[in-house]
């Protein structure tokens, strides 16, 4: 199957034509699916629970450095409250408008690093990396160190699952590569996906085939480390996209972009094809601006034509 190219089912379909529009009751934004600011659902329809999604490592923290309603990360943290915590780099301590560490606004000591759980409790947003033991933290990040995380259990002095961190980094690709060298991650070990499933996110990136968003990611990792052989794989004749509660929101959002450019006879943003012309169509205007270099010595003064008198 090529990346990206999925038809949205009919029953989805149907279903999507129920969710509204909602104004968050804690910060005021008014939003589908989610706040994603207080990170909790909005304007879900009569008889569609949203699930809650169980990890299967202790604790999730993810290193927050993009616009909340852009990051998929923001998903994990509404459908895994108790077990996500995000760190929130994004949020300068002179920006006053809402953010992951203040949903509405406020400047206020007491209202900083609060951000609002589903269960209506405050749980914090950290503003800063935390230090992490490296015997019990993992990062998911595919640099060239990176392994399985199967090939990284097999080696001694790693805590059990049940006292893991995993560590995810949710930010633009060449950021992510800097967060990567914090002086506080830099020491923890990389894990990668054993096998990377075909990437549905609409967003645009440079990066080629193989990439996938950070929900899709964490989902994919999840299964690989709960099943004995390491792949992800769901019930036969199903896309394991639809039966994972980690994807729930990320599938909703997929069909109604899908849907919305269908309807209206655009190309959809997630297909391959739509991606490399979107790709080609960024390389060439890098081209363009490219600034051309001047000739050196004599042939520079014969394009440059006649001194003019002074």
């Amino acid at each position: 199957m090529a990346e990206a190219e999925c038809a949205v089912p009919d029953a989805l379909a149907g279903e999507l034509s129920r969710w509204r529009r909602e104004v968050c009751g804690t910060c005021g934004t008014s939003a589908m699916f989610y706040c994603p600011y207080c990170c909790t659902p909005l304007g879900v329809p009569e008889g569609v629970m949203v699930p809650t999604a169980r990890l299967p490592f202790a604790r999730c923290d993810i290193i927050f450095d993009d616009a909340p309603k852009k990051a998929t990360s923001i998903h994990a943290k509404v459908l895994a409250p108790e077990q996500v915590r995000l760190i929130d780099l994004f949020t300068g301590e002179g920006n006053s408008n809402r953010t992951l560490s203040r949903p509405a606004g406020s400047t206020g000591p007491k209202e900083m690093g609060k951000c609002q759980s589903p269960q209506g409790e405050a749980e914090s947003v950290l503003r800063e990396i935390p230090e992490y033991d490296p015997h019990a933290t993992l990062v998911l990040f595919p640099d060239d160190s990176s392994a399985t995380y199967h090939e990284v259990t097999s080696e001694n002095g790693l805590a059990p699952l049940d006292g893991l961190t995993l560590v995810v980094i949710d930010s633009p690709w060449k950021r992510a590569q800097v967060l990567r060298k914090h002086p506080r991650l830099a020491n923890l070990r990389s894990i990668r996906l054993g096998h990377p499933p075909p990437s549905r996110f609409w967003r645009y990136h440079s990066e080629g085939t193989g990439c996938v968003s950070t929900v899709e990611a964490l989902a994919a990792l999840a299964k690989e480390v709960s099943s004995e052989g390491g792949s992800a794989s769901g019930a036969a004749g199903l896309d394991p996209m639809l039966e994972d509660p980690l994807l729930f929101f990320f599938v909703r959002q997929f069909a109604y972009i899908s849907e919305r450019h269908v309807s209206a006879g655009a190309e959809r943003p997630m297909d391959a094809t739509a991606k490399q012309r979107r790709m080609d169509q960024v390389r060439q205007k890098d081209r363009v601006k490219r600034p051309k270099l001047r000739p050196y010595g004599p042939e520079a003064r014969r394009l440059s034509g006649p001194r003019l008198p002074a």
